[in-house]
């Protein structure tokens, strides 16, 4: 199964971000760091999109210091669709 991070659009999460009940897993994202359920309240969507922005902002830096990234990671296309900014 493959689970995307509403956030970054990264698509390796060990779970589903959310669960049936909008709970979050508190995975954080390796790509963008975003943990779910800790970094989204009390607004997930709003809280999402700022994280992304910043995100994006900084640079789209890989969080994860112990997860090396994908050898062909492109932040740019993993992003594409997610938001027309960049």
């Amino acid at each position: 199964m493959i689970y995307k991070c509403p956030v970054c659009n990264y698509n390796e999460l060990d779970e589903a971000p959310y669960n049936l009940h909008g709970y979050g897993s508190y995975e954080i994202c390796s790509c963008c760091g975003f943990q779910f359920g800790y970094d989204d309240y009390p607004d997930k969507e709003k809280c999402q999109k700022k994280w992304r922005e910043n995100w994006m902002k900084s640079g789209c830096r890989w969080y994860s210091e112990s997860i090396l990234p994908p050898k062909d990671w492109n932040p740019k296309k993993q992003i594409k669709g997610l938001t027309s900014d960049y």
